[in-house]
């Protein structure tokens, strides 16, 4: 059981101690039984508010208003013609407004407590969900989570007003090297190209997985002539990791110029990829052609 939980239970058993109290105290103290019912669900009331609290301070005006009521009704039978004159009129009115200033007090506090443990469940389970995206082999994102990743940074983009580029990476002839090297060779070199590019690029950056020994390198906030730079960069060091003459091509696409949306710019920047290796150019960007 965690801090929040525990904290939770002891805030839950606070109010459901306090609910009893409560609405024993309104039903001890009001001389009529009608009063003291209407008072226990006054009392629930609030405390359902408090929690909720689906308006702001909606629970501190409900229970201010059930108060007002409850004793306005203590002291208009108080000098009703059928009073009792031994009944505590003004005793029950002040244990009624005393318990629902206080079951929204409490409530509140559990309302606080629930907050306060859904940040902790969100910030847990992005932590989880950061961890889960990263394969522990290569440090790089897996295929599964660039759809995602892209789709917020085109959100992000829209709304700021932003550019960014993919870059899309990958050697020619990849199957050939696979079949001449053995797949344990491939591994390693699909390994080592992945901690090269990450070492190269900013912490901002997300490098992607995406298959064999094809990467995608996600730039926030880097306009295609940027892109190309890194691009270079990244390319030069791939080609001394594959060795024996071995090339490596990239392709860009940024966005908003070349695609709007996330298929679109992994699409994109895989045709522009494909067109580098058909043109034997390093990298190739339907933006730097046009």
């Amino acid at each position: 059981m965690t801090e929040y939980t525990r904290e939770i239970w002891v805030r839950v058993s606070m109010l459901a101690v306090w609910l009893a109290l409560a609405a024993g105290a309104i039903a001890v103290a009001s001389p009529d039984r009608d009063l003291a019912v209407a008072g226990a669900v006054g009392v629930a009331i609030v405390a359902g508010t408090g929690m909720l609290r689906p308006i702001r301070a909606g629970h501190l005006v409900i229970a201010g208003g059930f108060a007002l009521v409850f004793g306005a009704i203590q002291a208009l039978r108080k000098v009703g013609p059928d009073a009792d004159p031994n009944a505590p009129y003004v005793a029950a009115a002040a244990i009624g407004a005393f318990s629902f200033a206080i079951t929204a007090m409490v409530a509140d506090t559990l309302r606080d407590a629930f907050i306060r443990y859904d940040a902790e469940l969100e910030s847990r389970q992005k932590i989880i969900e950061e961890v889960e995206s990263v394969d522990t082999t290569t440090g790089a994102t897996k295929r599964q989570h660039a759809d995602r990743l892209l789709n917020v940074e085109v959100e992000r983009a829209r709304r700021y007003a932003r550019h960014f580029t993919l870059v899309m990476l990958g050697p020619d002839k990849w199957e050939e090297f696979v079949t001449v090297n053995g797949q344990g060779q491939a591994d390693r070199t699909i390994t080592a190209l992945s901690h090269e590019y990450l070492t190269r690029l900013r912490n901002v950056d997300t490098l992607i997985h995406m298959e064999g020994a094809t990467f995608a390198a996600l730039l926030p906030e880097t306009p295609v002539a940027g892109a190309q730079v890194v691009a270079e960069k990244l390319v030069d060091v791939g080609e001394v990791i594959l060795g024996g003459g071995g090339e490596l091509r990239a392709g860009i696409a940024g966005f908003p110029d070349d695609e709007v949306t996330g298929a679109g710019l992994i699409r994109e920047a895989t045709e522009a990829l494909h067109f580098a290796e058909a043109a034997s150019i390093r990298v190739a960007s339907r933006s730097l052609l046009s």
